[in-house]
């Protein structure tokens, strides 16, 4: 590592007590100093977290989706502002994805609700929430897709289009709901995106149970593309210039009958030297944290990326991100676990540093276990002090902490 990290005493007992992996992999160096600070929000279901400047005053606040509601703690001093409210909503908001929509200058959020785990048949609707100065944002519908469950932009030449993935097949049932392949779609705003409609593209239909997917330009071709968890795995979706879509598994995933198959979450890393990982919870809904690291000659053969399976001791792994805590050639592996395994191993935010990632070696740092049942997680520097900060929500905890990097420069 190139800098020094201030090592508090409590984690690095807490990192070195419980580092006991199938990997061998405790190697007692100094983990990340990360100081929890509890929010004064209070949540349902912390469903979705974002980290993005609000109020244009050019510092990153923190957006979150709750059950009922949708709102934003203004940075620094973290005040509570709603900005939409369903309290007489029989169904939850479930997933949210920030853009300033309408052109004007200011954020706005695409807003997936309606959300009904078991219904594939109908529900599920997509909208988006214009910003307004004063009072509640104003909600337009856009479309509706049973099981709606993840959504992101992706801009594609200048085009930026909302994409949103259901769980789960229309019409699927139990207990594999495997029957019929998910509808990953594609929204593109029109020039009045308030009255006219979407332009709505299907992109692929045949992929089944996908939990999440990531934006990102994995080939590095600078054009961005998506990488998703599902039953089939970790798969490559490809987006070329005349709008065709090509599919391409890069790691197998569990390969067990469903419901305990493919991958649940996924996040795009990257390595010392430029070399790409893809970081998943296995399977769906899983108890493994999986690491698939890319070959040297990825791009020009169909071999899949080695799987690695870095963790075990976890009952339910929700949230995933990449990004570099420490300062070094490498970006760690961040992980939200919502549910404990037992009193030893709980729920809790889990940081992964690299050591030998191709031979599937990570060192693990348990950080502030109990505190959060991670539903969900993100990164940012959220006092721009030039290192990165994490920011996670709870669902059965019903609360949300920052954890500030203490990065010693």
């Amino acid at each position: 590592m190139k800098n020094v990290v201030r090592v508090r005493t409590s984690f690095f007992l807490l990192f070195c007590g419980l580092n006991i992996l199938p990997v061998s992999l405790c190697r007692c160096a100094s983990p990340v100093d990360l100081q929890p600070q509890e929010l004064s929000v209070k949540l349902k279901v912390g469903y979705a977290v974002r980290a993005v400047d609000v109020d244009a005053d050019g510092k990153l606040d923190i957006a979150i989706v709750d059950s009922r509601r949708v709102l934003w703690l203004k940075n620094p001093t973290w005040s509570e502002h709603v900005i939409y409210s369903t309290p007489d909503a029989k169904f939850d908001n479930v997933c949210f994805a920030p853009h300033d929509i309408n052109g004007d200058g200011r954020v706005d959020f695409a807003l997936g609700a309606d959300w009904q785990f078991g219904n594939s048949d109908s529900g599920g609707t997509i909208g988006w929430l214009e910003h307004t100065d004063d009072g509640p944002w104003t909600y337009h519908p856009i479309a509706t897709e049973p099981t709606t469950h993840r959504m992101n932009w992706m801009d594609t030449g200048g085009r930026p289009q909302l994409i949103v993935a259901p769980l789960k097949g229309r019409g699927s049932r139990p207990p594999g709901f495997d029957q019929v392949g998910i509808r990953l779609l594609a929204f593109e705003p029109g020039a009045n995106p308030a009255e006219g409609a979407w332009n709505r593209r299907l992109l692929t239909d045949a992929l089944h149970v996908m939990h999440n997917f990531d934006v990102t330009d994995i080939d590095d071709d600078g054009r961005l593309d998506l990488v998703t968890a599902s039953y089939e795995g970790a798969t490559w979706v490809k987006l070329d210039d005349s709008g065709g879509v090509t599919l391409r598994q890069l790691g197998s995933g569990q390969e067990e009958p469903a419901p305990k198959r493919g991958a649940s979450e996924i996040r795009h890393g990257r390595l010392a030297g430029g070399r790409s990982y893809l970081a998943t919870v296995e399977p769906w809904h899983g108890d493994k944290i999986v690491v698939y690291v890319a070959p040297d000659t990825w791009q020009t053969n169909s071999a899949l990326w080695s799987r690695s399976v870095i963790d075990d001791q976890l009952a339910w792994g929700h949230a995933v991100a990449c990004a570099n805590l420490d300062d070094d050639a490498d970006q760690e592996l961040i992980i939200g676990v919502r549910d404990d395994q037992n009193q030893q191993y709980r729920r809790g935010l889990r940081i992964y540093d690299p050591v030998d990632a191709g031979n599937g070696q990570w060192k693990r740092q348990i950080v502030d276990p109990g505190a959060v049942a991670i539903e969900d997680l993100t990164v940012a520097d959220l006092d721009g002090d030039g290192d990165t900060d994490i920011i996670a929500v709870g669902r059965a905890t019903h609360n949300a902490k920052i954890y500030w990097n203490r990065l010693i420069k």
